[in-house]
């Protein structure tokens, strides 16, 4: 079974979406937090994309993978059409929205630079390999005329160094920061922006990058 196959059926549970609606964001102080900080950052890098263009709202938003809709928001402030999108029916479900559509970040059927912008949260973590990566890459690349919004996970902090000297495997891959520069460099981006969740600590960085190839 592929990797994109697995992360879907571990999220197709009613269970699992219910926690993400419900409970993942509030369960404690940290982790409210968290999420209060990561829709600041987004709204900051999203508002700066338009500053960049000169627009005083973006067209087409693609908020991949959607999961909860915890940024739907943030990204329909800044944005005149937004497509929720998700590989799991049951994270959809949890968060049902005007436009949805189920499908994986390895294969969108969609056609190209179909959107202005797109959110890519919380999913490059859970690829191991840079050609899993880089699958998504290519598709986020074929499919924005020309922002991303992104997060990946940096191997170059505390919680991933504690994790590798625990032995401590969750399925989720922090990269070095070099690595990530070639891999999106590969698929026609730059870095415009970088942002940490708490730099030196958290594995969690969001960047903007900018097609340009």
């Amino acid at each position: 079974m592929s990797r994109p196959e697995q992360l879907r059926q571990e999220y197709e549970s009613t269970a699992r979406a219910a926690h993400y609606r419900d409970d993942r964001w509030t369960r404690s102080a940290r982790a409210r937090r968290t999420h209060a900080k990561e829709l600041a950052l987004v709204d900051g890098l999203v508002q700066r994309c338009r500053q960049i263009q000169q627009s005083p709202r973006l067209d087409w938003a693609l908020d991949l993978p959607c999961g909860n809709g915890r940024f739907r928001s943030v990204l329909e402030s800044h944005c005149t059409q937004l497509l929720s999108v998700d590989a799991a029916f049951e994270m959809l479900t949890a968060a049902p929205c005007t436009c949805q559509l189920q499908a994986s970040a390895h294969a969108l059927p969609l056609v190209n630079n179909a959107a202005d912008l797109i959110l890519c949260s919380r999913l490059l973590h859970h690829f191991e390999t840079s050609d899993e990566r880089q699958a998504v890459l290519g598709e986020l690349a074929r499919v924005s005329k020309r922002w991303v919004v992104l997060s990946y996970f940096d191997q170059a902090c505390f919680q991933a160094w504690r994790n590798r000297l625990r032995g401590k495997f969750r399925g989720r891959f922090p990269i070095a920061a070099a690595q990530f520069a070639r891999e999106i460099q590969a698929a026609g981006f730059e870095e415009r922006a970088r942002h940490y969740i708490c730099r030196g600590f958290s594995e969690q960085v969001w960047v903007l990058l900018e097609f340009a190839a």
